[in-house]
């Protein structure tokens, strides 16, 4: 069997939408390689090896675990980053957030940020490569989440990240901008998420008070600093209420920016 036929029978193998990109990460992951040097081998004989290694990550994704969990890593804003069970997978779309974190602080020398529910680190880092000059703060509570934050740091050697294992609906202080992807689906509607999403911690997911919790908290603890800006990501259904969380603890300049698929993914705020 060739590396190309083995990538056919994956392909075909999988009961999943994408399942010829899925096939295709797949055999990258488990031959380490890319695609330029994919096609220099395609039509070599493969190992039993190979083939079994592959043949057990595609059974792992027919079973629902995401595939970034199977492969052990993604790529967020063009960075790698480490993922596993206990991490949130980063998602492309919140990337938005990144860019418009980068903008809110391209005219401060020396900036502080901080990145509240940080989670894999995929913001904070984004963040620390792109101003080097900048000190960011990643703060992040569970255990396993923790541990790949800390990992993400030191692959990426974003030595002006500091990880801060605490509470973020604790955690006070003084910074030109606060981030944060927060947990903010609601109870009701687990019912509608794909299957995969339960392979990720919940507690990186759902939130109380119909998903809005964590955001009046942040912005509640954030109100009596002066001269920042504040960023979330939210639900696409979220503009309205977040927006009225925001203008009821003093925020003002509040404007909502689209992703990629034409959603509302991020709020901005200044105090």
């Amino acid at each position: 069997m060739t590396y190309f036929e083995l990538q056919k029978q994956i392909e075909k193998s999988l009961k999943l939408e994408n399942a010829d990109f899925i096939a295709k990460q797949i055999l990258f992951s488990a031959l380490n390689c890319d695609s330029t040097d994919f096609i220099k081998i395609r039509n070599q004989t493969i190992s039993e090896k190979i083939v079994e290694v592959a043949e057990k990550m595609a059974k792992k994704c027919n079973e629902g675990a995401p595939l970034y969990y199977v492969l052990g890593k993604c790529e967020f804003y063009s960075l790698p980053f480490l993922v596993g069970k206990g991490v949130l997978v980063p998602r492309n779309d919140t990337e938005i957030l990144v860019d418009e974190a980068l903008k809110a602080i391209e005219n401060k020398t020396n900036p502080k940020v901080l990145d509240l529910c940080s989670g894999s680190g995929a913001i904070a880092v984004a963040i620390a490569k792109n101003r080097p000059d900048s000190k960011v703060c990643a703060v992040e509570l569970y255990d396993e989440a923790f541990c790949y934050l800390q990992k993400n740091i030191s692959l990426n050697n974003a030595n002006n990240v500091k990880a801060i294992k605490a509470d973020a609906l604790d955690f006070v202080g003084e910074y030109d901008l606060v981030v944060s992807n927060p947990p903010y689906i609601s109870e009701a509607e687990k019912k509608d998420l794909a299957k995969q999403l339960f392979f990720e911690p919940e507690m990186a997911l759902f939130a109380d008070d119909d998903g809005l919790y964590f955001y009046k908290k942040i912005a509640e603890n954030f109100k009596n600093n002066n001269g920042f800006t504040l960023i979330f990501e939210i639900g696409y259904k979220m503009e309205k209420s977040v927006t009225e969380i925001l203008k009821n603890n003093g925020y003002s300049c509040i404007s909502a920016v689209k992703d990629y698929g034409n959603n509302t993914r991020v709020i901005k705020a200044k105090i």
